[in-house]
């Protein structure tokens, strides 16, 4: 049976964040098109070429516990490039209005400020669509 493009997309943004290098949540994202064609994929994780948050413990958030600060809380010290983000910078911008945009998390405030101020149309976690940006 062939996959809704829902499903297939959401399978793609699940491999995807399988290459994040985040201690604390791999994310990753792809952006659809209008007609369905991959503008592009991004995954959490320091920019290229400064060593990595999981692969070289180059992240504050990272040495913290759960306890000492909660999962969804506050960004102010993830160094990371969210997935959302990454997707976004690696598109083409006129490309952007009414995209849809998979990810395997709930976007962030920031990541959700971007999506908007890009036009996408459409956002889906984990296989289910969240309300508009």
């Amino acid at each position: 049976m062939r996959p809704t493009w829902d499903h297939w997309a959401a399978e793609v943004a699940h491999t995807v964040s399988t290459r994040a290098d985040c201690t604390r949540s791999l994310v990753g994202a792809v952006l659809l098109s209008r007609t369905h064609r991959v503008l592009a994929v991004g995954y959490n994780g320091l920019p290229a070429g400064i060593p990595g948050c999981a692969s070289a413990g180059n992240c504050p958030r990272g040495r913290l516990t759960y306890e000492e600060l909660a999962a969804n809380s506050d960004y102010a010290n993830c160094p990371a490039i969210h997935a959302e983000a990454n997707a976004i910078y690696h598109a083409d911008p006129f490309e952007l209005p009414g995209a849809t945009l998979y990810v395997t998390r709930k976007p962030c405030p920031a990541c959700i400020a971007l999506i908007s101020a890009a036009g996408i149309g459409r956002v889906v976690v984990n296989g289910e669509e969240v309300a508009p940006c």
